[in-house]
C-alpha cells in the first residue's frame, strides 16, 4: 500500500491549539505524509514555539462568522490528503474539514477533541448568556455554533479524544498527546546545559526551581501558584516563567517574588527538553471548572517525559495520569498551602522526587509517547474503509 497522506485541519494555527495537532502529526509522520492547514485568528504567523516543525498552509481570517464561512471553501481546497483529520469540533476546523471531506471530495473524516468546547460560565453566567447566546452571532466559535455543529459529529468515521471526560460525550479512542520521547529523554541532555541555564538565572544547583510555561489563563490556577510561592514552606523556591514576557501577570509575579522570579519569554518547542532539565518541579494547579476537567495539559506530559517532579490538582484525568500520587504529587484545587507543602516535600526529599519522576516517565513511555500514539492512530487509520480512500498524486 502506498503512503497515505493525512491533512490536519487546525483551529487557529497562530495559537495553542497547534500543540496537540502537532503531536498527533509527528506521531505518524514516519508512516504517513502529513500536512497542517488552518486559519490564523490570533496573529499573522504560526504559533512561535511550533513555527518551524512543518510546512503549513495557513490563511489569515478574523473569527467573524461571515468571514470564516466565506473562507472555508478556500481552506478546504488546500487539503490534499487522502484522509482529513479535524482538530477540535469547531466551525473553524471541523466545519472546514467537513467541507473538504464531504463536499469538495469524498474522503474519510477523523475528528479529534481535546477541550470541552461546551464549557460555560468561565466568566460568569450573565456574561455567557449575553456574549454567546443573546449576542455572539458574529463569532464563529461561539457556543451556539459549536453546539449546533455537534449534530455533524456522527459524520466522522472515527473520533479521538484526549481525556475520559471527553470520551463520555464523544465516544472514540483516548489518545494522550506526549512529546517525542527521545527529545525529552533527560539522559540525553548534557549536565553542562543545566548548569549554564541556572547560571543565567543566577541560582545555584541546590536552589529549587519551578517552571510555569505558557499563558496564565484563569483555569490554570495562577493565583494558587502565586500564593503557594509566597508561603513560608516554599520560600526557597524560584520560579521560571516561559511565556509572553509582557503579560501583566508575569510582571506582577516579578514584583511579588523579586529575584526569585525569572521571566525568560516564549521558548521554541525544541528548547523545552533542555529547559526542563534545569528545573526541579512543574506545578499544574488546574482549578475544578468544567473546562479544566476535560483538559490534558501538554506541559504536564512534557514534565513526565523528562522525569521532573509534577504537582497537579485532583481535577479530571490528572489523578489517573499521576498514578493517584505514585507518579507525582496531588493537591486539592485552589489549595495554595497544600501546593506549598508539596514543593517543600520535593525539595526536602529529592530521592523520592526522583523515584516518582522515573515512574512518571515509565507511564509516559507506555501510554503517551509518540510510539504509543502511533499505535493507536495507525490502528484507527488502518480500520478505515479502503474503498473510501481517494488516491492522490
Amino acid at each position: 500500500m502506498s503512503r497515505r497522506r493525512i491533512t490536519f485541519v487546525v483551529h487557529d494555527l497562530a495559537a495553542n491549539p497547534i500543540v496537540r495537532a502537532a503531536a498527533l502529526a509527528r506521531a505518524i509522520e514516519r508512516d504517513c505524509d502529513v500536512e497542517l492547514i488552518g486559519f490564523l485568528h490570533s496573529g499573522t504567523d504560526v504559533y512561535e514555539p511550533y513555527r518551524h516543525l512543518f510546512d503549513y498552509r495557513a490563511m489569515s481570517v478574523p473569527r467573524d462568522t461571515a468571514a470564516v464561512l466565506r473562507a472555508i471553501p478556500s481552506l478546504a481546497s488546500r487539503a490534499t490528503g487522502d484522509i482529513v483529520y479535524a482538530c477540535k469540533p469547531l466551525v473553524t476546523s471541523f466545519g472546514a474539514a467537513l467541507y473538504a471531506a464531504r463536499f469538495a471530495a469524498h474522503r474519510p473524516l477523523l475528528l479529534d477533541v481535546e477541550d470541552d468546547e461546551w464549557a460555560t460560565g468561565r466568566t460568569g453566567w450573565g456574561s455567557f448568556l449575553w456574549r454567546d447566546v443573546m449576542k455572539g452571532w458574529r463569532h464563529a466559535t461561539a457556543w451556539k455554533y459549536t453546539r449546533a455543529l455537534h449534530a455533524a459529529v456522527r459524520c466522522a468515521d472515527a473520533i479521538t479524544v484526549s481525556t475520559r471526560t471527553l470520551q463520555r460525550r464523544y465516544g472514540g479512542t483516548v489518545v494522550r498527546h506526549g512529546p517525542a520521547a527521545d527529545g525529552y529523554d533527560p539522559e540525553r541532555i548534557s549536565p553542562t546545559e543545566r548548569v549554564a541555564r541556572r547560571r543565567a538565572w543566577n541560582v545555584t544547583d541546590s536552589t529549587p526551581v519551578a517552571l510555569f510555561a505558557g499563558v496564565p489563563q484563569p483555569h490554570k490556577g495562577w493565583p494558587t501558584l502565586m500564593n503557594a510561592l509566597r508561603h513560608p514552606l516554599a520560600a526557597d523556591w524560584h520560579l521560571v516563567l516561559a511565556g509572553p514576557d509582557d503579560h501583566p501577570d508575569f510582571a506582577a509575579a516579578a514584583r511579588i517574588l523579586g529575584s526569585r522570579c525569572h521571566v525568560i519569554g516564549p521558548q521554541p518547542h525544541t528548547s523545552m527538553p533542555a529547559l526542563l532539565s534545569a528545573i526541579d518541579a512543574v506545578p499544574v494547579p488546574q482549578l475544578d471548572v468544567a473546562f479544566a476537567r476535560s483538559q490534558l495539559p501538554a506541559k504536564l506530559l512534557e514534565a513526565m517525559a523528562s522525569m521532573r517532579a509534577v504537582i497537579a490538582t485532583t481535577v479530571g484525568d490528572l489523578p489517573e495520569l499521576l498514578g493517584h500520587g505514585s507518579r507525582g504529587w496531588l493537591v486539592p484545587p485552589g489549595d495554595s498551602e497544600a501546593l506549598a507543602a508539596a514543593l517543600h516535600a520535593i525539595a526536602a526529599r529529592p530521592h523520592e522526587a526522583a523515584l516518582r519522576g522515573r515512574a512518571a516517565r515509565d507511564w509516559y513511555l507506555a501510554e503517551a509517547s509518540q510510539p504509543a500514539m502511533r499505535d493507536r492512530l495507525l490502528a484507527i487509520i488502518d480500520a478505515l474503509e479502503p474503498a473510501a480512500l481517494v488516491a492522490h498524486g
